[in-house]
């Protein structure tokens, strides 16, 4: 109850007690101790920020009246790289400590700002003198002044915005102060020119980088170390979106928990974690990132309507939120649309009030830590979702069947694409679902996040036929395959096999199957099923090094191909053949088997297979140094890849014509090509090409002497040969690291590597490999002249190169062998050794090689003479 200059008379038993003279009701005076006590100081911890910092006292000090604008979202560190712009030595000098930091927070109206003001500045108000026109006589007295006025977004938002938009425009008038302003949102308040500080979006959030670096240092407490590259840490911050609140609350938990903990604490509360636990803590924009995100939401709620918030919802529900948002935020909403609604507006609301932010490419999105308390906060509504849902079904479906074609809109859905088909896959079964994954069979880049959803429609197999379930497995199982998951696509076709184990034994089975173009054929054998699972089986144990196998299984394939009368299937066989050939150095066999396979091709319309018969007959000429022919097939191979949108088979020529121009020593032009392959491959995803590369990119760095740099780089294609299961190419990078260490001098970590190289060759079938290891075995022993080990080895690795074919091996294993005969006096042999391999370079056409044996031969001779003189 309010009395205000009453008397009241209150009895009390049998008595009177009289209360006079209630002082009248005023709102309690903001003092100068007030305002002090609610001034953060300025943080210690500040990271990514000075170039902002330097931005602004730059534009402060070198200009005469400027005011400053600091908005983003709640949480972003707006408050913080003012009080830093505030501190700064040259803002101090040229303002002459007439700095003033006003917290808006506790001013809800243009009445208590001014009395702030008033008091931060220090004011005397006599008896009979008006507060705001002292305080405006001080601003226009000429001195510099610069106050900063913090959490602006307090006054603005009351219901005097008028006399607060009024007050504000008055004091940015004055021609000698200067207004630095923290304010939630992307619009400064009244017509004044603000300079906003990170740009129209407000501040930007932290990097990954300086996240890292203010963690590290929000939670460093006695003994307590995070290092900055453990992989739970780099989770958890990409999980803040760079928040600096989120950053420093989240830091303060590490302080109490693992890292692990926190991790599952905030896949399981989300938002909730992000508080301060501390006995008797408050709750306050400060100290929980939820309160936080109130306090915008509460300023925001009045405008919007339902409509805005399922566009709030939406953004937060869509990873990649929504792109060309003007276009598409409509079609994704049509039933707003629909109701006269309009989205676009309310859309704004919330870009300005900054819980979403635009991007570059006109992507509306969110923070991740305002996108989860969103999540958790709204009810969800399935109506919204299956909207978003026929919008992305019709964007699929007009997905161009060549990757070449499409303008680059799939990128900016992805995220979203996987989002939305999980929810539909998870809430019902639906036959449509497997044509949208089959859209995307040849957009490879993004198999990685297909196959979780794959796996997912699985779950649906009771409601799946016979049929359906084989085509949805061999889709997970090419995927995989292509992806390196070697093991697991095997694992999956055994399961494909274990389907079909009660009808392997019968004659016929009038089943709907996948063939081996992926089409559907009805009324097929079963043993077209077990056909392709021995394909693929065949073409898994090929990527695994396991060549004996794979070849078995591709003749197995072939043979069943033949008898149901699928010539698609056989010319595959043969290719696989082929290449399994084309490996083991029989290079003739190679080549017939593959030219068959091509002609097939041609006569089952197969551009694709035509093209991959090509680009192996090119690789086989470069094996025999036929580099010409390899270069003229490997373009043509290419160009026909191109032309039917297999990016992949484009990159593999690429790497082809790469390689050979590092035969031919042209270093640079191939250094050119395999970076591009390189890129390509990590493009479509493709690790295995990517790791050959690098590898090929290594051994680049061996031939210029750049030993270290080449270390580096055969090392990671080493790891990523691993993490596919390629045995054959870890081998082949562990023969590269030993030689490397025998150009270092390090002798025994060389043989170390050189002899488990040769014994993973061997592993996997390689005999060209283990011939190279043993020869570089054998010239490590020469040059330590141990000359009877060395000879042995390389008189083993020269059979093995003849057995293999391998001319240019034999005949460098010849010319090994030929110095030692002369290290050890014996002149005539060691001549017929020289001029024989030198016979053999000039036959493969290698000039340098022969150069040096000539050379050889002269000191020889010379040698020969000065004997027969003597």
């Amino acid at each position: 109850m309010n009395f205000v200059g009453s008397t009241v008379n209150n009895r009390v038993g049998n008595s009177y007690v009289n209360i006079n003279n209630f002082p009248e009701n005023k709102p309690k005076e903001i003092t100068a101790a007030d305002l002090l006590l609610q001034t953060p100081q300025v943080p210690d911890v500040f990271t990514g920020r000075s170039h902002l910092v330097e931005e602004a006292v730059n534009i402060l000090c070198e200009t005469k009246q400027v005011h400053v604008a600091i908005l983003g979202a709640g949480g972003i560190g707006k408050t913080s790289v003012a009080l830093h712009i505030m501190e700064n030595p040259l803002v101090k000098e040229k303002f002459e400590e007439r700095c003033y930091f006003i917290p808006c927070e506790m001013l809800p109206d243009a009445t208590l700002l001014i009395q702030g003001l008033v008091q931060a500045i220090g004011l005397q108000v006599t008896q009979g003198k008006d507060s705001f026109k002292l305080l405006l006589d001080y601003l226009r007295g000429g001195q510099q002044v610069l106050l900063v006025l913090d959490n602006f977004e307090t006054p603005w938002g009351s219901k005097g915005q008028t006399e607060v938009k009024n007050l504000i425009e008055m004091i940015c008038k004055c021609k000698s102060v200067s207004v630095i302003l923290t304010m939630r949102g992307i619009e400064g308040p009244g017509q004044i020119k603000w300079h906003k500080l990170g740009g129209g979006s407000g501040l930007p959030p932290l990097e990954l980088g300086a996240a890292k670096e203010a963690f590290c240092s929000f939670c460093s407490d006695g003994d307590l170390t995070i290092e900055e590259e453990d992989p739970i840490l780099e989770k958890l911050l990409i999980q803040m979106d760079g928040m600096p609140l989120a950053i420093m609350l989240m830091a303060q938990l590490a302080r109490e928990w693992p890292l692990k903990n926190i991790m599952e604490r905030w896949n399981h509360q989300k938002t909730a974690v992000l508080k301060k636990f501390g006995m008797g803590e408050q709750e306050n924009r400060l100290t929980s990132i939820e309160v936080s995100i109130k306090l915008t939401l509460n300023i925001v709620r009045e405008k919007l309507s339902p409509t805005g918030e399922d566009v709030l919802r939406l953004v937060a529900l869509l990873p990649s939120g929504i792109p060309d948002w003007l276009e598409n935020l409509p079609k994704m909403l049509p039933d707003a649309t629909m109701h006269l609604d309009d989205t676009t507006i309310q859309a704004l609301i919330l870009k300005k009030a900054c819980l979403i932010y635009e991007i570059g490419d006109k992507a509306l999105k969110i923070l991740t830590p305002i996108g989860e308390y969103i999540m958790r906060s709204f009810q969800e509504r399935d109506n919204v979702e299956n909207q978003v849902w026929v919008f992305y079904e019709s964007f699929i479906d007009n997905l161009p069947r060549n990757p070449s074609e499409e303008d680059g809109q799939l990128r900016l859905h992805i995220g979203n694409i996987y989002k939305i088909l999980e929810i539909q896959i998870k809430r019902s079964f639906q036959r449509s679902h497997i044509n949208v994954l089959q859209q995307f069979h040849n957009y490879s880049e993004y198999f990685s996040g297909l196959v979780p959803l794959v796996a997912e429609y699985l779950r649906w197999k009771s409601e799946l036929n016979l049929s359906d379930q084989t085509e949805v497995m061999f889709m997970q199982e090419y995927m995989l395959r292509f992806m390196g998951e070697y093991e697991k696509a095997i694992d999956i076709i055994h399961d494909v096999e274990e389907l079909y184990k009660d009808q392997i034994n019968q004659e016929t089975s009038d089943v709907e199957v996948v063939t081996s173009s992926g089409s559907i054929s009805k009324n097929n054998t079963i043993e077209q099923i077990q056909a392709e699972c021995y394909r693929r089986l065949g073409e898994n144990l090929y990527h695994q090094g396991r060549h004996t196998q794979s070849k078995e299984k591709a003749q197995q394939a072939k043979d069943l191909y033949e008898k149901i009368g699928d010539m698609r299937g056989v010319a595959q066989c043969l290719q696989s053949l082929g290449d399994i050939c084309r490996l083991l150095s029989q290079y003739e066999d190679a080549k017939v088997m593959l030219e068959q396979a091509k002609e097939q091709f041609e006569g089952v319309g197969s551009r694709l297979g035509v093209a991959q018969c090509l680009q192996s007959l090119g690789d086989i000429c470069m094996m025999l140094n036929q580099y010409e022919d390899a270069k003229v097939m490997l373009e043509q191979a290419k160009e026909q890849f191109e032309g039917v949108g297999s990016r992949l088979g484009a990159a593999q020529c690429l790497q082809g014509l790469g390689n050979i121009c590092q035969m031919l020593s042209q270093y640079e032009d191939a250094k050119v090509m395999l970076e591009q392959a390189k890129e390509q491959f990590e493009g479509v995803g493709h690790r295995l090409g990517a790791a050959q590369c690098l590898q090929s990119l290594g051994n680049i760095c061996i031939m210029l002497s750049q030993y270290e740099d080449a270390k580096v780089m055969v090392e990671q294609a080493k790891e990523q040969f691993e993490g596919v299961g390629s045995r054959l190419g870890a081998a082949q990078c562990l023969k590269s690291l030993g030689n490397i260490c025998l150009m270092l001098s390090q002798d025994e970590d060389a043989k170390v590597m050189l002899e488990q190289a040769k014994e993973q060759f061997e592993g996997v079938g390689d005999r060209l490999g283990a011939a190279q290891c043993l020869q570089n075995l054998g010239d490590m022993c020469r040059v330590r002249r141990k000359y009877e080990d060395a000879k042995v080895m390389l008189e083993q690795a020269k059979e093995q190169f003849e057995g293999v074919g391998s001319r240019l091996g034999a005949a460098q294993c010849l010319h090994s062998l030929g110095r030692i005969d002369h290290d050890k006096g014996y002149l005539s042999p060691a001549k017929a050794k020289f001029e024989e391999a030198k016979e053999i370079f000039e036959a493969i056409q290698m000039p340098q090689e022969v150069a040096i044996c000539e050379d050889c031969l002269q000191e020889l001779n010379n040698e020969l003479a000065e004997s027969m003189a003597s």
